[in-house]
């Protein structure tokens, strides 16, 4: 790990003793094009983690260009712990290394959110699927520094605030656990009053969706209120069924692929992309 280029290790030091660590990725600064290519699957940045998730996965490509630091773990010695090292750790690496934009992925819990927030980080994404070590959704949070930064988190927030409930749905609809209501609770606080799609942008969300690598699960509110405007009879039945099953009803990716006869989920989620294609090559041929 301390191999990679952009890491960097700091310590918190008790006399000779370490008792906390953390480590710190650089990543961002790429110009505008190179953005451009990772929002629209072109191009993928390797080691570079949030560039990725705010620009791929969430649509957002001028977060690539910002400059931004990521937490990637802290640690601390249990006897020593809430004796504010963490904190003390947290503020002592945004001082050293300044930047547009700080932030950090980790397996959700209520406790970590409330750390994080703490120290001035708020939730910008929620993944819908648990991540194999804590068995919890992975939670994107975000410290900005800079105007363009603050401008970002605040976009991302009311995005987040429409998306969440389906998020939660479906998470809950592919392994059949619901997410503990502290949990939930601590995911949603604080975020604006959702707002309904327009058309237009639901339109906008669907196409970048049907060519780009955005996930369904990111954008399922924008893409259910694009499919509820449109017939789904033109679609070939097997895509039909998917998109019935999946975007309309919220059930599972598995039983999406079963009822459009699909092997397996991944075949479910291409034949998904292509209704999704062909509903907007209907409507720019209309």
């Amino acid at each position: 790990v301390l191999d990679a280029p952009n890491l960097r290790p700091y310590a918190a030091l008790l006399g000779d003793t370490v008792v906390g660590a953390t480590l710190v990725a650089e990543e961002g600064g790429f110009d505008t094009d190179v953005a451009e290519g990772f929002a629209a699957g072109t191009a993928r940045p390797r080691a570079h983690a949030l560039a990725d998730v705010l620009a791929a996965q969430l649509g957002h490509p001028e977060a690539a260009t910002l400059k931004i630091r990521r937490s990637v773990r802290i640690a601390v010695l249990p006897e020593v712990r809430r004796r504010g090292i963490a904190t003390a750790l947290v503020e002592h690496v945004h001082r050293a290394e300044p930047a547009d934009l700080w932030g950090t992925l980790f397996g959700a819990t209520a406790g970590l959110i409330a750390f994080r927030r703490s120290v001035g980080y708020e939730v910008a994404g929620v993944s819908a699927s648990r991540g194999a070590r804590t068995g919890e959704p992975s939670v994107l949070m975000l410290r900005p520094q800079s105007e363009r930064a603050r401008a970002l988190l605040s976009e991302l927030r009311v995005e987040l605030a429409r998306e969440l409930p389906a998020r939660l749905k479906l998470l809950a609809a592919d392994d059949g656990l619901t997410v503990e209501p502290e949990l939930a609770a601590a995911l949603g606080e604080g975020l604006p009053a959702a707002t309904p799609y327009t058309p237009q942008r639901a339109r906008e969300v669907a196409r970048a969706y049907g060519d780009g690598p955005r996930t369904f699960e990111s954008v399922a509110t924008a893409i259910r209120t694009f499919v509820e405007h449109r017939s789904l009879t033109d679609l070939p039945a097997p895509e039909r069924a998917v998109v019935q099953a999946r975007v309309v009803d919220g059930r599972s990716w598995s039983e999406a692929a079963h009822l459009g006869g699909h092997d397996n989920r991944r075949l479910a989620m291409r034949a998904q992309r292509r209704a999704i294609r062909q509903m907007l090559a209907d409507d720019d041929g209309a």
